[in-house]
């Protein structure tokens, strides 16, 4: 298994590599991650048993299930309560400090493993702890960054759009609204260069975004593939597990279920990240390693 970190991969073998790993060192990576997050799981049973609901099952009335099923989402909708409010506050402000760390310790406890160590939980933390505020920065700078590329590109489409169609220019604003899709797919893309910030953080310098950016060089379509696939695999998990447990209605059981599978998911998108890190590093390494013997052979021939 560790042989397999120093050596390129391909796209199914990448897949395989991350599936592996979850499976032989399962129990410690959900525990760990698990760990991180149950202040925010706790804090949510909290909340929704101060605002009333149900322990086993809480599911509005109605004539047959889909209709109970529905009235359940509608009432769920609803104006939230100031409780609910500030509570969602706090559980996003404990996300943007929680995330880069179990992220980070997920990531080193990968990294023992490519070095044939015996994993460490515990150490993975402390190391991961002695890095929270680059970790912190860079993440606060990332989420910035986001928003910045996400919000004025598509701002700018939209109002073109309305004002297009004001004008009863529909050719305008069909093109403008069109215009949308290749936008998403570019901010993808580029946010598929930035994405490995954390890893390079925790092993070099913060922010690392441009290090993420060089690193990912050439491998940016490979990258965003693998993202994909991950992402659409911890899709269809998390949305069985909801169909399957959906008659639970919106009670702390169904949440505690959903949160647990979250975790579950967050472990393959961690374990994922750290073996696409691993295989970029090793393929710059073979990269720079040809340029230096691309370069020194010119003037071995000048020499001769």
């Amino acid at each position: 298994m560790e042989k397999s970190f120093s050596r390129p991969k391909q796209f199914g073998e990448i897949l395989d590599h991350v599936f592996q790993l979850i499976k032989n060192n399962f129990g410690k990576l959900f525990l760990l991650v698990l760990a991180f997050y149950s202040p925010i799981i706790l804090l949510q049973a909290f909340i929704q048993i101060s605002s009333g609901q149900g322990l086993i099952r809480d599911i509005s009335p109605g004539d047959n299930f889909f209709e109970q099923i529905f009235n359940t989402i509608a009432d769920f909708s609803e104006v939230a309560t100031p409780v609910e409010l500030s509570g969602n506050f706090l559980i996003g402000l404990l996300n943007l400090l929680i995330y880069p760390l179990a992220f980070a310790s997920v990531f080193l406890v990968i990294k023992q493993i490519k070095s044939r160590q015996i994993p460490d939980v515990k150490q993975a933390t402390k190391e991961a702890f002695s890095r929270f505020w680059p970790l912190l920065g860079s993440y606060v700078l990332f989420s910035i960054l986001i928003v910045f590329i996400t919000a004025i590109p598509i701002t700018i489409v939209i109002a073109t759009a309305f004002t297009s169609f004001a004008a009863d220019n529909l050719v305008l604003g069909i093109l403008s609204i069109l215009m949308i899709f290749p936008i998403i797919l570019g901010i993808v893309l580029l946010v598929t260069r930035w994405i490995f910030f954390i890893p390079i953080t925790i092993e070099d310098s913060a922010p690392g975004i441009g290090a993420s950016f060089r690193l990912t060089k050439g491998r940016t379509w490979m990258t965003f593939f693998i993202f994909l696939t991950l992402m659409l695999v911890n899709g269809t998990i998390a949305t069985a597990f909801e169909f399957f447990v959906l008659f639970l209605g919106y009670s702390v059981l169904y949440v505690l279920i959903i949160n647990l599978v979250s975790v579950f998911t967050s472990v393959i998108f961690f374990v994922g990240f750290s073996v696409v890190y691993f295989d970029l590093q090793v393929r710059q390494s073979g990269s720079d390693l040809k340029q230096m013997i691309d370069e020194y052979q010119p003037s071995t021939e000048i020499q001769s």
